[in-house]
């Protein structure tokens, strides 16, 4: 079995703000660099052979902490980015809630039926998800592994493991920096913890 400590990137400017990200990239803000100092310190007793992340610097600038105190580089693989979100990426919640807001209570409420104009569906967005996670267990049978992704993807994954429909996708926290720990193999995989954030108290 490969255990997987998958996080969430650190709080950005954008969530601070309470806009859509994405697949668009604004930085981490200072609440979320020193998570990512926070991670760094909770997980440098892990023995960790590498460490992964979506390619946007949000992702990145998250991981950098993590990968230094093991000594390690920090590897980008695009099949981790976060779920596009089409035209309301850029826009605060209440300008979606302004121009979308039928779409938006869909979304809320079945959001394996919802499609967001220009964005990846749910069911793609897990295909894509489950494909950087499939090949990572592949990398590394028996290891250990950080990889810091993003709230929608990491939902994706919890919800495959668990056997859970993506209608379920709402029950699941995600809090900027948490940690999830999951363990990978040939059957399917079992978690053992989710959306921890006592590193962060």
């Amino acid at each position: 079995m490969t255990r997987v400590y998958l996080i969430r990137h650190g709080e950005s400017t954008w969530n601070a703000e309470r806009r859509w990200q994405g697949a668009m990239d604004p930085p981490l803000s200072a609440a979320g660099r020193a998570q990512a100092d926070r991670l760094a310190s909770a997980l440098h007793a892990i023995p960790l052979d590498v460490v992964y992340c979506s390619p946007l610097q949000r992702a990145k600038d998250t991981a950098s902490p993590i990968a230094a105190a093991h000594a390690l580089p920090v590897e980008p693989l695009s099949g981790l980015r976060e779920i596009a979100f089409g035209e309301w990426e850029s826009l605060g919640d209440e300008e979606v809630q302004q121009r979308y807001g039928s779409l938006r209570q869909q979304w809320f409420r079945r959001p394996d039926q919802t499609q967001i104009p220009g964005a990846e569906s749910l069911a793609q967005g897990r295909e894509r998800a489950m494909a950087a996670m499939q090949g990572i267990v592949g990398r590394h049978p028996d290891g250990q592994v950080a990889v810091v992704a993003h709230g929608g993807m990491n939902k994706l994954i919890l919800l495959t493991l668990l056997g859970a429909p993506l209608a379920s996708f709402w029950r699941l926290a995600q809090s900027n920096a948490c940690i999830n720990i999951v363990e990978v193999g040939s059957a399917r995989g079992r978690i053992l913890a989710v959306n921890d954030t006592t590193h962060l108290k």
